[in-house]
């Protein structure tokens, strides 16, 4: 089955962020650029199953058009070409976060969790 098809029933979620690597925060002090990022309308950074940081833009492609199909499709990006079914956040029920930050509360939650639990250990 092709992508297109699989795409007929779906709300363009593939369409409406960009997320891109970022590197692990190791200190607390790592933490203040997560903090920033999250203070920022419609941005927010998650870990992915893997443990895989990501800053995400929820922000939509100027060509989904408001059935979400694509304008542009037969020249879309290779990075749009490229991207398979089984990422697909829409028919994917398994795709599941470890972490999502979306505000500041939820970055100090995770520091006081990780950082203050272990630092009590010693």
């Amino acid at each position: 089955m092709s992508n297109r098809k699989l795409c007929i029933n779906c709300d363009g979620k593939c369409c409406k962020y960009v997320a891109t690597q970022i590197d692990k925060p190791e200190t607390k002090s790592d933490f203040e650029n997560i903090k920033w990022y999250v203070c920022h309308k419609n941005v927010n950074v998650f870990v992915d199953s893997e443990g895989d940081w990501y800053i995400e833009f929820l922000t939509t492609c100027e060509f989904l058009e408001e059935n979400n199909k694509c304008k542009i499709y037969e020249k879309r990006p290779k990075i749009c070409r490229k991207y398979s079914t089984d990422e697909c956040l829409f028919h994917n029920d398994n795709y599941e976060e470890k972490y999502t930050f979306m505000t500041i509360e939820d970055v100090e939650k995770y520091v006081k969790e990780v950082f203050d639990k272990n630092e009590n250990k010693d």
